[in-house]
């Protein structure tokens, strides 16, 4: 049976919608909630005083991070002998960033699926990229927290021991004898063998070399994200130091993925602003830097990923033979 991408049906459809309206509601809700925290009038001041040069150097370095991450996604691709024409495999991986709104971007893994619908590619075979690519994505945030690690607050420190500890721990099981037996239970019998080949692929990126590879492409991929708060604060007036910005842009993005909330919302904002303010910036500018840093980095990447969705659905669809034709 092929591994095609799933059409929703009439009640997924509706399903959707309400999740969308869900969404709407609750990023409307967030911002309108931030502005009036740091009192309307001069938040939104603050906002519209931002120089565009300011505007224009963190859209760049929320870029970059996207390009660095396209590097190692073709990096995994390559290791896993996954080959895909680059246009594909770019569109492919930049119409993953509208799944920046799912709850800890698990929505990446539509990508799988459009590969597959696309190159023929079995979804088995791309899923443990896109599992690898969480992985090493918490590694890198958590290595951008320690950067100020003495200037956290006791409970994000918290938050990040508690990640590391659990992302290493589930690498490890991931590539375990007991995984493997995990899949032949009765219950998940069904996805046996694409479980057994994912498992494969994972072992095959977590290879030492591999791993350390995709963690520093990460954490420098991260580090331009965080360098993007800290050049928004410099644009509406702070002088918060680089050293206390990224582990507070780092220790924010945990916490909003810990929430379980979709792209992070109120955790990160949240804890932000919290952070922000207990680094002695005022309730405007914490409020004007962290509605500007979330535009430009989670909504600019949802923007650019639904234009590369929309560029994709211009490659056609490859027939269902073709298809089990590259599974055998």
């Amino acid at each position: 049976m092929s591994e095609s991408p799933l059409i929703p049906s009439p009640t997924q459809r509706g399903w959707l919608s309400k999740k969308w309206l869900f969404l709407s509601v609750l990023t409307v809700g967030v911002f309108v909630a931030l502005v009036g925290y740091g009192d309307f009038g001069s938040t939104l001041d603050q906002i519209g005083d931002l120089p565009v040069r300011y505007l224009f150097a963190g859209l760049g370095l929320a870029s970059a991070n996207y390009l660095l991450r396209f590097f190692r996604w073709a990096f995994y691709l390559k290791v896993l002998k996954i080959d895909a024409p680059a246009g594909v495999s770019a569109l492919v991986f930049l119409s993953g960033l509208a799944m920046s709104i799912t709850p800890g971007k698990a929505g990446e893994l539509v990508k799988c699926y459009l590969l597959n619908s696309r190159t023929g590619v079995p979804v088995s075979r791309s899923a443990p990229v896109v599992v690898m690519e969480r992985l090493t994505d918490v590694i890198s945030v958590i290595i951008l927290g320690l950067t100020g690690f003495a200037l956290l607050p006791g409970p994000i420190i918290a938050v990040l021991a508690v990640a590391l500890v659990l992302t290493v721990a589930g690498s490890i099981f991931a590539v375990s004898q007991k995984a493997s037996r995990l899949a032949s239970l009765p219950i998940l019998s069904r996805w046996s063998g694409l479980l057994g080949d994912s498992q494969e692929g994972f072992k095959e990126l977590a290879a030492p070399k591999v791993m350390v590879t995709g963690v520093l492409i990460g954490a420098v991929a991260w580090f331009a994200e965080g360098l993007a708060l800290w050049v928004i604060l410099k644009g509406i007036g702070s002088d918060i130091d680089l050293v206390r910005a990224l582990p507070i842009y780092a220790a924010a993005t945990l916490v909003g993925a810990v929430t379980a909330l979709p792209g992070g919302l109120v955790g990160t904002e949240g804890s932000m602003l919290a952070m922000l303010q207990q680094s002695g910036i005022t309730k405007a500018t914490a409020s004007a830097g962290t509605v500007l840093v979330r535009l430009v980095t989670l909504w600019f990447a949802v923007a650019v990923g639904l234009l590369a969705l929309l560029a994709l659905r211009r490659i056609p669809v490859i027939s269902e033979a073709v298809i089990q034709d590259k599974e055998i």
